[in-house]
């Protein structure tokens, strides 16, 4: 079943978010469980959407108590869309607009708005894999510098101590090297 977040149900009913999680808690303390992600925010059904345009009529149009309206809602034998057909004509009159117009406007609305959200929770996923795949690239480069560096340390110590034993064979070479003849007879060495 897809799931619409807070703030799109917020924008659809015309609340703030705030008045949102009130409508959410009410109905919670009377029994309804709305689904939470792994974030631990509330995300909406299409019957959640139902319910709370129930509740917001309920409040509003016949002046119930949002305590009363969240009792009512939740109990068994409540049909949402009952209500919101009974409420969708009276709308209509109002507005003088044409109710497969309005019904199937709102259907589309929901499902648009549902495709989006699951969109939008893709591009988030990819987003932060995105983030932990840099990270990931990141610490892979920085390990490859520190090998790096102490690989140049090893040759420059390596180049020293081939430099020194180069200098010390020279210098066995110049005490292993025989004399001329002619240096030994006129004292040279």
């Amino acid at each position: 079943m897809e799931r619409i977040s807070a703030k799109i149900v917020a924008e659809m009913l015309g609340f703030t978010t705030t008045n949102l999680k009130h409508y959410a808690v009410l109905l919670e303390q009377n029994g309804l469980e709305i689904y939470r992600n792994s974030r631990n925010h509330r995300e909406y059904t299409q019957d959640d959407v139902k319910i709370l345009k129930a509740m917001q009529y309920l409040n509003r149009e016949k002046s119930m108590s949002l305590d009363d309206v969240a009792i009512k809602v939740t109990s068994s034998d409540f049909d949402p869309d009952v209500l919101l057909s009974q409420q969708l004509p009276q709308i209509v009159a109002q507005n003088g607009a044409n109710i497969s117009v309005v019904k199937q406007e709102s259907d589309n609305a929901l499902r648009i708005l549902a495709e989006l959200s699951t969109l939008l929770a893709e591009q988030k996923a990819i987003r932060e894999e995105l983030l932990a795949r840099d990270k990931l690239q990141i610490e892979f480069m920085s390990t490859i510098d520190c090998k790096l560096a102490q690989q140049a340390e090893a040759m420059k110590e390596q180049a020293a101590t081939i430099e020194a034993i180069n200098m010390e064979l020279e210098t066995l070479r110049q005490a292993e090297k025989p004399t001329s003849l002619w240096a030994r007879l006129f004292g040279g060495k």
